[in-house]
């Protein structure tokens, strides 16, 4: 009997944009409104180039308005509209998977989709890597050069922590009000899964209902809730540090570049002393970037940012001029 191949299987004009599709459809962070598909990034991304920058005007100064008068030599002195830049780096991935474990799914009725959806969802574990990288790298630079004013911390490196150093319903309402009267853009929440537990456990998260009654996403204090094991967990000399992050509605801007071949199918005959070898490669040029906070590349090697590179302070400064600008908050507990 003759035996599938993956390339009898994918078409790449087929494949690549329902890969793509499905990889939001995925997210939490897409579906919750956080990160937001940007056309100015995608363009950007789709032009060529390693970093996009994306210049923009500040806000009017809240200079007190003139008291006018009837003398002709009276001049008025003007304020001045002034403008900053955003930039934000490509990331240029791809992976690859080969043997014939994927290709056993010829059996379903959409062989070419359940392929898809696998890549899809590892695509999607690694956007979210990304994101979490990069808002490491944010919390690290807001401590060192704007005063922490994007962190709210209750953490205390004991090795008993206390009601008051876990998450809470009044700890979560005063790190929202590091954005003073903007707290109302928030509109997620994530947390790493202990954090997520203690609220469990007190009966704290709620659930959403869908149209045809079956239960939708969670919610805590209005917010929607996002659990990651990936986000940080700083260890201490007694407990661990966990960061739990508040984000507006676009807070993270997202575009898809273009790509020569996204997705390819290789044959090597020769591999396994001649038994044959099939690799699947999927490749994504991509930006995930906290608005109105510049990655400079400061220190990085390659063509694009590793997630460690994304994690360093130093490879990240805020250009929107005000904190309230920038609707993320981080949150410090002992869980």
């Amino acid at each position: 009997m003759a035996e599938t191949r993956l390339a009898d299987i994918i078409e790449p004009k087929v494949f690549t944009p329902y890969m793509y599709s499905k990889t939001k459809e995925l997210s939490a962070f897409f579906q919750s409104g956080v990160m937001v598909t940007s056309k100015e990034l995608d363009a950007k991304a789709k032009s060529g180039g390693n970093t996009v920058t994306m210049p923009s005007f500040k806000d009017l100064s809240n200079t007190e308005s003139r008291i006018g008068s009837d003398d002709p030599s009276d001049k008025a002195t003007h304020e001045k509209i002034e403008s900053f830049a955003d930039q934000a780096i490509v990331h240029r991935r791809n992976q690859s998977w080969s043997g014939m474990d994927l290709s056993v799914d010829v059996a379903g009725a959409d062989p070419m989709g359940n392929i898809a959806d696998r890549v899809a969802r590892y695509w999607n574990r690694d956007h979210q890597r990304t994101l979490v990288a990069s808002l490491r790298g944010v919390l690290a630079a807001n401590i060192a050069n704007n005063g922490a004013d994007m962190v709210y911390s209750l953490y205390d490196d004991v090795a008993a922590p206390g009601d008051a150093t876990l998450i809470s319903g009044p700890a979560v309402i005063r790190a929202a009000q590091t954005l003073g009267d903007a707290k109302n853009d928030l509109a997620a929440i994530a947390m790493h899964s202990v954090v997520h537990a203690r609220l469990q456990e007190q009966n704290l998260i709620q659930f959403t209902e869908t149209s045809d009654g079956k239960i939708g996403f969670e919610t805590y204090l209005g917010y929607r809730v996002i659990v990651d094991d990936g986000l940080p967990v700083v260890a201490g000399a007694n407990s661990p540090k966990y960061v739990t992050i508040l984000f507006g509605k676009g807070a993270v801007g997202y575009g898809e570049g273009a790509m020569k071949t996204p997705t390819e199918v290789d044959r090597i005959p020769e591999a396994g002393n001649g038994q044959g070898q099939e690799v699947l490669y999927s490749r994504r040029n991509f930006v995930i970037h906290p608005m109105g906070i510049k990655y400079t590349g400061a220190s990085q090697a390659g063509v694009s940012p590793t997630n460690t590179e994304l994690a360093l302070g130093g490879n990240w400064t805020r250009v929107r001029p005000e904190r309230k600008q920038v609707p993320i908050v981080f949150l410090e507990t002992n869980g």
